[in-house]
């Protein structure tokens, strides 16, 4: 991570017809934040603290101020009172981020500029980034993602939780949607029981109402998905931990699981499991807790031979996370459409980080290809990988993780060793493997995996007895959580014949 102390050129007086005690700053700082390579302006976000360590919340004229930073088409100046003041400026993890202070005197008015190196370009790659989970201000919109360098927001339009409807505000004229590289829409609802939240997108160009407010307080949550499903809408799971996951698997409607959400936070992580099955905090200690469960239940569903992929969303407008803060990245070719995303994220061409940047191919495939094995067959697979850091946390190692155990890891230094080789992995029967960058961050679990890729021998997928089971007690647990709620009774009832073939079915440990 770079720093530097910005150079201070005093002072420009302020007129005597200005008396300081009238004025509510200082001195100016004009900051403009470039691109290394083309020495153009870039939209960035700040963080400003003051010598106290405090983040220091302004309204800047042509920027956009939330919970403690800004946002910025590429210049801004701040008025401030005087002293000392740290600073971060970043433009999403594909550039470098840089930190610093300086020193406000009374008077001062001045200048500097802040040139950030662009170390990979995603989306000449064909990876689109997108956050699935987002709820400011559509105006302000453009702005925040082009900052975090996020290609894709859906529209929040309306939540039900727990039958108490929230409609958002949407201007009768939304701006233009796409704006080059950056698309935002379409509109999606959040219906959230206490069986656990689903987040429902309305399919590109429909214009598909959302009517998820007419539900009951008490409604099962499978209600939403089924009649979103009539109108083919996508479905995704807010949280893999909600007490629901196995009757939504089981229904066949589900689209796709967040393992990073809103629990994940930028700086820390909200430690618990609310309104779902809890984790065991034996096994699952810490800040970091919250986050190992999540992903070990995505590898249970993937232990089950389901092609699931993974999703990820930040909640950003909803709590303190800045758009982009967890995102998706979805393989969709050279030209970014929404109907080219969503069908990227159903194919589970998908990579999902709160801050490396991974991509791998195996073949020349991206994450979600299945290959297939003859009877008898043996193969070893030889992963190909590209790595980029995101400066918030360092890399430590990699894990190339078949089956849901970890099967190697690597350090970096042994990464470099190996000119960037990862180690072949073999396979004799039916599994999935996935690649994942581990991180050093104290706060939370930061982390990038890709999205499995599927090994079938005999086109029959590898399907678990003990991961199974792991549902099947689930939903026993279940059924004492919400003993007195006789439609969820049902729908845990309806559900189970699903998970009983699945468990007859099973071909594996």
């Amino acid at each position: 991570m770079s720093r530097f102390v910005l150079p201070l050129m005093l002072l420009l007086l302020l007129g005597a017809t200005q008396p300081m005690q009238a004025a509510r700053y200082d001195g100016k700082l004009t900051i403009r934040v470039v691109d290394e390579d083309s020495s153009q302006p870039i939209p960035a976000r700040m963080e400003l603290r003051n010598q106290r360590g405090r983040p220091v919340r302004l309204r800047a004229k042509g920027a956009i101020s939330v919970d403690g930073y800004f946002v910025f088409a590429g210049e801004v100046t701040l008025e401030l009172r005087k002293g000392a003041y740290q600073f971060l400026v970043e433009a999403g993890p594909e550039y470098q981020t840089r930190t610093g202070h300086f020193t406000i005197e009374r008077h001062a008015e001045d200048g500097t500029e802040v040139t950030l190196q662009r170390r990979v370009n995603m989306q000449t790659e064909g990876w689109w980034a997108g956050d699935l989970d987002v709820r400011h201000r559509v105006q302000d919109l453009p702005e925040l993602m082009r900052a975090a360098r996020v290609n894709f927001v859906p529209i929040f339009a309306r939540e039900n939780v727990r039958g108490k409807c929230k409609e958002a505000r949407l201007p009768k004229q939304l701006p233009q949607r796409q704006f080059g590289e950056t698309i935002f829409g379409p509109n999606y609802a959040l219906d959230h029981r206490r069986g656990g939240g689903l987040l429902i997108f309305e399919t590109p160009g429909t214009g598909a109402a959302l009517d998820i407010c007419k539900l009951k307080p008490d409604a099962p949550s499978l209600l939403a998905a089924q009649d979103s499903s009539k109108q083919d809408a996508t479905i995704v799971a807010l949280t893999p931990f909600a007490w629901d996951l196995p009757i939504w698997i089981a229904s066949g409607e589900l689209d796709a699981i967040q393992i990073i959400h809103r629990h994940t936070l930028v700086d820390g992580a909200v430690d618990n499991e609310g309104w779902g099955y809890k984790r065991d905090r034996a096994f699952f200690p810490g800040v970091a807790g919250n986050g190992r469960w999540s992903e070990h239940i995505y590898h249970h569903v993937l232990n089950c031979g389901l092609h699931i992929p993974p999703a990820a969303g930040s909640g950003a407008g909803f709590n303190k996370n800045p758009v982009g803060t967890n995102r998706t990245y979805v393989q969709c070719g050279e030209q970014l459409s929404s109907d080219a995303w969503f069908a990227g994220l159903s194919q589970g061409k998908v990579m999902v980080t709160n801050g490396p940047l991974l991509r791998t191919k195996v073949s020349g495939h991206p994450p979600g290809h299945r290959f297939e094995l003859d009877e008898g067959e043996s193969r070893d697979f030889q992963i190909g990988l590209d790595l980029a850091f995101y400066e918030q946390a360092r890399v430590e190692y990699l894990e190339i993780v078949k089956n849901g155990q970890v099967e190697h890891g690597i350090r970096l230094d042994e990464f470099a060793k190996q000119q960037g080789r990862l180690p072949p992995l073999n396979f004799e029967e039916s599994g999935w493997f996935l690649v994942r960058a581990m991180t050093n961050s104290a706060k939370n679990y930061q982390y990038a995996t890709t999205a499995p890729y599927y090994v079938e021998a005999n086109r029959q997928p590898r399907i678990s007895r003990s991961s199974v089971q792991f549902f099947i007690d689930w939903l026993e647990k279940s059924a004492e959580e919400f003993a007195d709620k006789p439609e969820v009774l049902a729908a845990i009832k309806r559900s189970e014949p699903f998970w009983l073939d699945r468990l007859a079915e099973a071909n594996a440990d």
